[in-house]
């Protein structure tokens, strides 16, 4: 009987060279269409089918364990669809406040959430975006922040976190 083989260490310790998003969504269909609308509007910007960075779109249905990841220096933003994750979103703005570093925040939200508009820009949520409909204004404001944040100049990939 023969041991299993372990990983290296490498396996176990994060990319810092590829710039991360975060996308919270309970639905789970919109991270890879954002990642799809990125990767394709980046090969439209260098026209010769090179991808202009190394980013990774990573899911999660829900905000916990999220403060951690989010605060990692190659996290570029965090994109958080608000419906059904209300209490959790601001909970986590809320560790936000008096973080030393903390990412970018796009906030999706429906029309019936306009009442959180003030408590949201307080928290230091830095876009709001009602009814979104689409993956196009929210891929544009994730490529907004590329020349600011990016980590590297390699791939664009996406990578699914199951949390």
């Amino acid at each position: 009987m023969s041991m299993p083989q372990v990983p290296a260490a490498e396996a176990f310790l994060p990319d810092w060279s590829v710039t991360r998003f975060l996308v919270v969504d309970r639905s789970g269909r919109w991270p890879s269409a954002i990642a799809a609308q990125v990767m394709d509007k980046l090969r439209d910007r260098t026209g010769d089918g090179r991808n202009d960075g190394s980013i990774v779109f990573d899911s999660f249905t829900t905000t916990k364990d999220l403060a951690s990841v989010a605060q990692q220096i190659n996290t570029a933003a965090l994109v958080i669809f608000l419906d059904g994750l209300e209490r959790e979103c601001l909970t986590l703005l809320r560790r936000f406040v008096l973080a030393p570093r903390r990412p970018a925040i796009l906030i999706v939200a429906a029309e019936h959430h306009q009442e959180l508009m003030p408590v949201l820009l307080e928290s230091g949520v830095d876009s709001l975006l009602f009814n979104a409909v689409n993956d196009i204004p929210i891929a544009e404001w994730c490529l907004r922040l590329l020349p600011d944040r990016s980590c590297s100049r390699n791939a664009v990939r996406t990578d699914a976190d199951p949390q």
